[in-house]
């Protein structure tokens, strides 16, 4: 015979109002990724949903509700063409997810969705790690318990405020465990997420080469390039801060590449000079490429990375996820002769070396003292006495674009005044060379660290001069700082101001804003250190700080047994005992029962207080009627609704006023 199964009620209003707030909030994070229709889909889903809640009518119907499902999908495949995968999948679930929001008919369907949204915030986790989405992400999942609890009904949990008490608490009593098995638990080999989804997409950095526009694009993104915290010294000043990164060597006449064989070279000419040393650790936010940054110039390669001949930094794979490593620098050097190669290379000209270009070379070449140095002198002097200008929005150019910077448009952003610079430095036949990298960055001194944004990114040249080695020149500070475009820069600018603009950002709601700005990248920075940066080897390191660094895998594994074994009966003792301590009729309970024992009538394990009360009455007629009344206040309270403050200090100053004397034949009781 079938068994008798109760039927679902059907959700509240505001139970479908809240839960339908709760998926739009825990959807909103992963909108940033999804491809434009996917979100217009989702948003006219949710519209549709809250308009029900006022218009029963608007619902669709079961068929209409299969042709939606039925869009939904054809969405998903027209936006990434598969719905698996990371961009694809993800589309399909949060899609899915809130066609759901259009049949909750029963309480089950939205205890459905409440758990499938645990498992989209999970999902989220594969494009973004962040402290920031990590504690928003902790709020949706309070609110999914509370309505969960509130749902169900549990632990008191009749309405919002009580489910949320009973969240908070369950949220404080998973604390003590998810350190301990965030601690102890093995570290795995690759990261728990590393499922073979494709996650460069979002990777922004420095390009292999140079050529108008690109750097200014770069510029203008604003975001994180890396942090750099100095090893017991002082930052140097912020114009001394110049992070090498790649160095060009070849031009085809538009176009600056990094060329052969300089570039592929081993072999590291040692500095002949080499002073003012400073170490320094970077965090590097992943760029799918191998360049490293450092300190003009770097001393060592890190790990797993190596120092080419014109010291750049190579790591032997792309950069495709957070990379920590630490370097020395030399801010004052002098280095090596070039080999003839590197002398060719760097004195090689593009066919579109215009005469005029030329001429002005040779005017220069005319002049007093005719050194090499009293040349580069008079460049920087052309830039900064002539009408050039600084802007990030430069006029387009054409097929020979350093000779139209040079003599008609004469506005641009760095990589214009390097390469127009080195042009003209090798037609006058000095060696010359591009290096991209950042110059400056800002000092954040809430985490005692230096913030380096790719709006910081920057081109400069080194010469070859004699008796002097390469020496670094920036044809771009060379230009008058009142034909800076500062409106422009303002306006572009996605992160803090580079060095080479001054923004003005004197006012107060400006600096506050800054502060603010400053103190959430710390806590950023904190969350990167301490929990996504925690390896095997930090655990192995805090294994043997608490002296168990003999312990292995397989020990560990025992101690984190043992350790989630020891905080769990914790809790379950302290929950015990705030039980007792916080429920006051329990206490009062406990109170009449051990006066009563005194006098030879103890409570059997077996009685509930109904029949303790029954059998007292009948062993001690001369109690009945005050215990008797007593007990007829306790049970109700004790079991029905929820007690009054009055009930209970009545129960209690009757307690107290109880005089029980032991009588000769209470003994018999017990048998």
């Amino acid at each position: 015979m079938r068994q008798y199964q109760p039927r679902e009620t059907a959700p509240e209003r505001k139970q479908l109002f809240w839960t339908t707030l709760l998926v739009a909030a825990a959807c909103a994070p992963l909108v940033r990724y999804l491809d434009a229709p996917i979100t217009a889909f989702l948003v006219l889903i949710i519209a549709i949903r809250l308009a029900a809640l006022r218009w029963p009518v608007v619902r669709p119907n079961r068929w209409l509700r299969a042709l939606l499902a039925f869009a939904g999908l054809v969405n998903c495949l027209a936006a990434y063409h598969t719905v698996s995968g990371q961009d694809g999948g993800a589309a399909l679930l949060v899609t899915m997810i809130v066609l759901k929001l259009l049949e909750l008919d029963t309480k089950r369907d939205l205890r459905l969705v409440l758990i499938l949204l645990g498992f989209l915030s999970v999902v989220q986790f594969l494009f973004d790690d962040s402290f920031a989405l990590t504690l928003y992400l902790g709020v949706i999942a309070l609110a999914l318990v509370t309505l969960l609890a509130e749902l169900n009904g549990g632990l008191d949990a009749a309405g919002l405020r009580p489910a949320l008490r009973i969240s908070v608490r369950l949220a404080l009593q998973a604390i003590p465990l998810t350190l301990v098995l965030f601690i102890l638990f093995p570290r795995l080999t690759a990261p728990l997420w590393s499922l073979g989804f494709d996650n460069t997409q979002g990777m922004m950095g420095m390009s292999d080469t140079m050529e108008p526009g690109n750097i200014s694009e770069l510029v203008v993104n604003g975001d994180l390039a890396f942090r750099v915290r100095f090893l017991g010294q002082q930052p140097p000043a912020a114009q001394q801060r110049y992070w090498r990164g790649l160095v060009l060597w070849q031009m085809d006449g538009r176009r600056w590449t990094l060329g052969t064989p300089p570039a592929s070279a081993t072999t590291v000419a040692p500095l002949i000079e080499a002073a003012d040393p400073i170490e320094y650790e970077i965090v590097m936010e992943p760029s799918n490429q191998r360049w490293l940054f450092a300190l003009d110039r770097p001393l060592n390669a890190p790990d797993a990375a190596t120092l080419t001949a014109d010291h750049q930094l190579l790591a032997n794979q792309p950069i495709t996820e957070l990379k920590r490593y630490r370097v020395q620098s030399a801010l004052r050097y002098r280095t090596a002769e070039p080999t003839a190669a590197e002398r060719a290379l760097a004195l090689a000209v593009p066919d579109n070396i215009t005469p005029r270009m030329r001429a002005l070379v040779a005017e220069w070449r005319s002049a007093e003292p005719a050194d090499d140095w009293a040349l580069v002198e008079r460049a920087l002097a052309h830039f900064n006495q002539q009408d050039f200008y600084y802007t990030l929005l430069p006029p387009k150019l054409g097929a020979n674009p350093a000779d139209e910077f040079l003599f008609e448009t004469r506005s641009g952003f760095c990589e214009h005044y390097a390469s127009s610079f080195a042009l003209l430095m090798r037609v006058a036949g000095i060696p010359a060379r591009i290096v991209l990298g950042y110059l400056g960055g800002e000092v954040n001194q809430f985490g005692d660290y230096t913030i380096v944004y790719q709006s910081d990114a920057h081109a400069w040249v080194e010469v070859w001069i004699a008796e002097r080695g390469w020496v670094r020149v920036d044809p771009t500070a060379a230009v008058d700082p009142s034909r800076i475009d500062n409106q422009a820069a303002t306006e572009l600018l996605g992160a803090g101001a580079s060095v080479r603009f001054d923004l003005g950002e004197t006012a107060a709601l400006a600096s506050w804003l800054r502060d603010l700005r400053l103190m959430s990248d710390t806590l950023e920075a904190t969350w990167q250190n301490w929990v996504l940066d925690f390896s095997a080897q930090d655990q192995r390191q805090l294994m043997e700080q608490l002296g168990l660094g003999a312990w292995q895998e397989y020990g560990l594994a025992a101690l984190m047994v043992v350790a989630v074994s020891v905080t769990l009966g914790a809790i379950m003792l302290v929950l015990l005992r705030e039980r007792r301590e916080h429920d006051p009729l329990e206490r009062l309970y406990a109170r009449l029962c051990q006066r009563l024992a005194r006098i030879g009538l103890p409570r059997l394990p077996h009685e509930g207080p109904h029949d303790y009360a029954q059998r007292i009455a009948a062993a001690r007629p001369d109690l009945a009627a005050e215990v008797g009344a007593w007990f007829r206040l306790y049970i109700p309270a004790r079991y029905g609704q929820r007690h009054a403050a009055t009930t209970v200090a009545l129960l209690a100053k009757r307690l107290r006023a109880f005089s029980f004397q032991p009588s000769a034949s209470s003994h018999q009781l017990n048998s």
